[in-house]
């Protein structure tokens, strides 16, 4: 638990540390290259040796990866201080990154809102259920909630159904419009036209031993990210009037500190816990904030030591108030 604190004086503070046009061009820009260089580099390597693609392969999944950050700020209007500027950037890197725009940024607005809420669960987040929920489910269900949440398929199956297949045709989408279906298939077109030139320009080769394991090993670290943010022992979920907003972002979003390479690569999307304080600081100004406001210090810090600890756990026990494994 973190000690007593203004939370009201606390988001004011934190409120000053909005996005800057001119940083995040910069961070952009940067970002971009390196992901393009590194992308063609890994074709142009096809001819001299795949054991050199394969080596170009995780820098380059993981800077995808990090674009799909910034289209996630984008998504919260906190990337530049034009929404219409943030829109159109993520409608174009949605394409980049396989994610629909406006359907995305719908789904975790509302994650965003209602995380840690157990009675506001299922959209935008991953799939928790409480131990009594769990023991009243029939057999089939169970062996479902297992498959769901065992590692191999949240890092190897998930992140193919989720960016291959969900995103494409979103059935379950909460949020039916036209423009939201319209943005859908434009986002496909897109992906199609990418696809098509990668097999007229460079063959199949690029498409199948470049792009394909580039997108697949980049959501697989982005599914990783965003599953060790909230899946920690000693989270937060509470229901009714007892869920507080303030105390879910503080106490039930992770704060991992990694070396200064890794947290720029992730786009420092690892001091989680202030992005839920106020999705409106940009993740190029995350660290900063943090730096001069010394009580977001106080959360728990963790490291990679901690990750696999995560994925063991997988119901919340509302009378020991922590998340446990399967019994």
């Amino acid at each position: 638990m973190l000690p007593q604190i203004n939370k009201q004086e606390l988001l004011q503070r934190i409120n000053k540390f909005g996005p800057y046009n001119r940083k995040a061009i910069s961070e952009l820009s940067i970002t971009l290259t390196l992901f393009f260089g590194c992308f063609g580099l890994m074709i142009y390597s096809l001819g001299i040796s795949y054991w050199l693609t394969a080596a170009l392969l995780p820098l380059t999944a993981v800077l995808i990866t990090r674009i799909f950050t910034i289209q996630h700020d984008c998504g919260h209007g906190s990337y530049f201080t034009s929404m219409k500027a943030n829109n159109l950037l993520g409608n174009i890197l949605g394409v980049l990154t396989l994610t629909p725009y406006h359907y995305w940024r719908k789904n975790h607005a509302f994650h965003h809102s209602f995380s840690g809420n157990l009675d506001k669960r299922g959209i935008g987040d991953v799939d928790t259920f409480t131990v009594k929920e769990y023991q009243a489910f029939s057999l089939p269900r169970k062996i479902w909630y297992r498959i769901y949440r065992h590692p191999l398929f949240l890092i190897f199956l998930s992140p193919f159904l989720l960016f291959g297949l969900k995103h494409r045709l979103p059935l379950d989408n909460p949020f039916h419009s036209v423009k939201s279906w319209v943005n859908i298939m434009m986002t496909n077109a897109g992906i199609v036209a990418i696809v098509w030139a990668l097999i007229h320009f460079f063959g199949y080769k690029a498409l199948f031993v470049v792009y394909v394991p580039v997108m697949w090993m980049g959501a697989a670290i982005g599914v990783v990210q965003f599953y060790i943010q909230h899946q920690y022992e000693d989270t937060y979920w509470n229901k009714g009037s007892e869920w507080k907003a303030v105390d879910a972002s503080l106490l039930g979003s992770s704060y991992f500190d990694y070396s200064p390479a890794i947290n720029w690569l992730t786009n420092n999307i690892s001091l989680h816990h202030i992005h839920h304080l106020n999705m409106h600081v940009p993740s190029y100004r995350l660290r900063e904030c943090m730096k001069a406001i010394p009580e977001l210090q106080l959360a728990l810090k963790r490291t990679f030591k901690d990750i696999p600890a995560c994925f063991r756990l997988a119901l919340w026990d509302e009378e020991k108030k922590m998340l446990v494994g399967f019994p």
